[in-house]
């Protein structure tokens, strides 16, 4: 009985912010018949915590710290089939590189969620059903890697993003330090239990929250100093909802922090306008286009494009239906886990700006969409990031002068042999 109110408890609060939110529906909206072009965009799934709590009778955790788990490839695969359901014969099940495009972050839980994804996506079939032996229901489907777009944050030329996480790492922020003053008690107590000091970094309680998601979904034991809390006021639900706030504080953070949030979802923001704009325009055949990213990038982008979303749990995010008939217009919907297997896509809850120009069916022209919207997209990421302009061709490699120094000096060398030659 624990374990299934918990789980409620994190379907409804942790995966959309409020335990007030209404629940997710339980089945998803259909495609409307003039969709023509579909794009999604998914934060990756469930992964093990940052650090691991001492002193429980753990059995998972073995793939290593932030690493997807069992869970998280469940959920992700659940994406991918229901994504199949939705879109139809949009696209082909077997693969098409002329009908589907995908991209992720480099991290390998982005990674191996958007794999997953695919393959519920893109069931082999005739052709493509290489070997009905062993992989009668999955086929390798190519990517692309880009963190420019899905994981700025870890970009190393882009200077911008130490600046506009320092308020955050150092829980400068006004609603960081409130969180932290009204729960001195607790986090005093907790940093006493576990032996992280969480007064001092309230990531550090992030991470417990993180194993408290783990110890349910794999059915593990509380420790005796949460379920018989020597706190003041508190009993072992109490504390568990109080821990449960920090669950992704510094990620969610950075989504609601606007500098932080322009930084990390703007660039993504101006790709979904453009592709867009490409399939307005008949410039790509393309039917579908996906990502896969993180918490404080999939978040910020949801919020720029105008949803109002306090939260993405693990393998939630976006979906946009594009239609051109009777007028170039878009569906924005989410989509949630429910919260593994089954994945459920339903119309989001959008700003009044956007719901002032929605249509009755829920779509919005895209004229109407981009002139919203564009304000709060870029399209050139080494300004905004103060990164050198040769970083377009190599975000993460060295940005010192030892290329041009080694030039010099291998033409100085050249030329000596030359005329010691002669």
């Amino acid at each position: 009985m624990r374990n299934s109110v918990f789980l409620l408890f994190l379907v409804l609060c942790w995966s959309g912010g409020s335990a007030n939110e209404q629940a997710l529906p339980l089945t998803s909206t259909k495609i409307s018949p003039d969709t023509e072009f579909v794009i999604f965009g998914t934060r990756h799934g469930n992964r093990n915590p940052d650090q691991f709590l001492t002193g429980i009778d753990r059995t998972w955790g073995q793939e290593g710290s932030l690493e997807l788990t069992s869970i998280g490839k469940r959920q992700g695969y659940g994406l991918g089939v229901e994504l199949r359901k939705f879109i139809g014969n949009l696209t082909t099940n077997n693969f098409n590189v002329s009908e589907v495009k995908y991209y992720s972050s480099s991290a390998n839980r982005c990674q191996m969620t958007l794999q997953v994804a695919m393959t519920g996506l893109h069931p082999p079939q005739t052709y493509a059903d290489w070997n009905t032996q062993r992989f009668d229901d999955w086929s390798p489907i190519p990517y692309t890697i880009s963190d420019t777009l899905l994981r700025m944050y870890s970009v190393k030329s882009c200077k911008k993003s130490n600046e506009v996480w320092a308020p955050i790492d150092n829980d400068d922020l006004p609603e960081l330090e409130n969180m932290k003053n009204e729960n001195t008690v607790v986090l005093e107590y907790l940093s006493q239990e576990t032996g992280w000091k969480m007064t001092g970094n309230l990531g550090k309680a992030a991470d417990l929250a993180d194993n408290l998601i783990q110890m349910d979904f794999y059915n593990t034991s509380y420790p005796l100093w949460l379920t018989q809390p020597k706190v003041n006021g508190y009993d072992e639900n109490e504390l568990k909802k109080t821990i449960m706030e920090f669950a992704e504080i510094h990620p969610r953070s950075c989504a609601y922090y606007y500098p932080c949030r322009y930084l990390m979802g703007g660039l993504w923001l101006d790709d979904i306008i453009g592709k867009l704009n490409d399939a307005n325009s008949s410039k790509t055949p393309l039917k579908v286009v996906g990502y896969a990213s993180h918490t404080e990038v999939t978040l910020a982008v949801m919020k720029l494009m105008g949803i109002e979303k306090e939260e993405v749990t693990t393998s939630a995010g976006f979906v946009i239906e594009f239609r051109r008939r009777p007028n170039a217009a878009i569906r924005i919907l989410n989509h949630d886990p429910n919260p593994i297997d089954a994945h459920v896509i339903y119309p989001a809850n959008l700003t009044k700006e956007l719901s002032d120009v929605q249509e009755s069916d829920g779509f919005i022209r895209l004229s109407d969409f981009i002139r919203i919207v564009r304000p709060e997209s870029y399209s050139d990421w080494p300004k905004q990031c103060d990164a050198p302009s040769c970083a377009l061709d190599n975000p993460n490699g060295n940005d010192s002068s030892s290329t041009p120094t080694l030039n010099i000096l291998s033409v100085t060398v050249f030329t000596f042999l030359a005329i010691w030659i002669q």
